[in-house]
């Protein structure tokens, strides 16, 4: 990758020579790439104007999302032909971190919720309007990533903003409801599931193509969770 790059963000793939990457410096604030691969090298590609860049996906169409912060206000860009076009923008700094476009009529972006009477900023984009999503909760969430599978098989892996710093969360949107899924203790059973008070939010979520999601686990780093959607198991990683 470009030279000055000391972390990578978020990557997505349409397919083997289209797949795009974000990146930062040292300080993200002052430097943050958009890089694309076209099957033989990276590159540098220019973002919406004056955004700092903080997630992307690309819908089955090839079109890439973006969202961004520029100023005070956090935004949604599209980006199509390599033209960019703003799709949404609200009127607070704090960001949308997390991103996930299905296609072009059903796009889910999420951030940090500030507050109990704003609990989620979880906003869902039908082709034509932006809507905020009912969270349902009574603490505010920090939407770390969105898995997108279907329109009714949505997965949002999020933390709780809880005075007593309980483990990240899985939810499931199954097109007219969430329901939430506490991930196993490191210290637990597999199948059995214990509430652990640990400070901390890294990890990821994938779709495993059954109805189920692979899950990495900042409290257990050597082993990756799996969820088949009613039950966990737990697979040791590979070492190198």
């Amino acid at each position: 990758m470009p030279e000055g790059l000391a972390v990578v963000n978020d990557v997505r793939a349409h397919h083997a020579a289209n797949v795009w990457a974000l990146a930062a410096g040292q300080n993200a604030q002052e430097r943050t790439d958009l890089l694309h691969w076209n099957g033989r090298r990276w590159t540098t590609v220019a973002g919406p104007v004056g955004e700092q860049l903080q997630a992307i996906d690309v819908d089955r169409a090839g079109g890439l999302w973006a969202t961004g912060i520029h100023g005070d206000a956090t935004t949604v860009s599209v980006q199509r032909h390599g033209q960019w076009t703003n799709a949404l923008t609200l009127p607070q700094p704090s960001g949308l971190n997390a991103i996930a476009a299905g296609s072009a009529s059903d796009v889910w972006a999420g951030g940090f919720g500030e507050s109990q009477t704003g609990p989620t900023p979880l906003w869902h984009f039908d082709g034509t309007d932006w809507t905020r999503t009912p969270w349902g909760s009574e603490w505010a969430h920090w939407i770390l990533q969105i898995e997108y599978v279907a329109p009714d098989d949505v997965w949002f892996y999020a933390l709780e903003q809880h005075p007593l710093f309980p483990p990240p969360t899985l939810h499931h949107w199954d097109g007219s409801a969430f329901t939430v899924h506490r991930l196993p203790s490191p210290s637990a059973s597999v199948g059995e599931v214990q509430p652990k008070s640990v400070m901390g939010f890294l990890g990821s979520i994938a779709a495993d193509g059954r109805g189920g999601v692979w899950v990495s686990s900042p409290y257990d780093p050597a082993h990756l969770l799996h969820f088949d959607g009613a039950s966990w198991t737990q697979a040791t990683r590979l070492s190198r």
